[in-house]
C-alpha cells in the first residue's frame, strides 16, 4: 500500500496533524487515539494511547473542530454509501 504525500487527507483514516510547541515539527495521528486533551497555563496538551502525550500549538477548539470535521466526513460518507442518501422516508430495519 502507498502513503499518500500528506497523509493528514487520507480518506480511509481518520488522521490529524498538529504542529508541536517549540518548532518540535508536526505530528500525525489518529484522531481515536486521542485519551483527553488538557490546558494548562496556554499549553495544549494531547493525550494519546499508549501513554504518549504532546504539546501542540494549537489552541483546544482548533483541534476540536478537526476532529467534528474528521466524525461529520465519516457519518456523510456512510450515508452516502448506504444508499439511503436522496430517499427521504425510508427508514433502514
Amino acid at each position: 500500500m502507498k502513503t499518500p504525500a500528506n497523509p493528514a487527507q487520507c480518506a480511509d483514516m481518520a488522521l490529524i496533524k498538529l504542529n508541536r510547541i517549540n518548532k518540535g515539527g508536526e505530528i500525525v495521528f489518529n484522531s481515536d487515539h486521542i485519551v483527553f486533551i488538557e490546558i494548562e497555563s496556554r499549553t495544549t496538551t494531547v493525550h494519546i494511547l499508549g501513554n504518549l502525550l504532546f504539546s501542540v500549538e494549537e489552541p483546544m477548539s482548533a483541534i476540536l473542530e478537526k476532529i467534528e470535521a474528521i466524525e461529520a466526513a465519516r457519518i456523510t460518507k456512510g450515508i452516502d454509501a448506504s444508499a439511503l442518501a436522496g430517499q427521504p422516508g425510508k427508514v433502514p430495519i
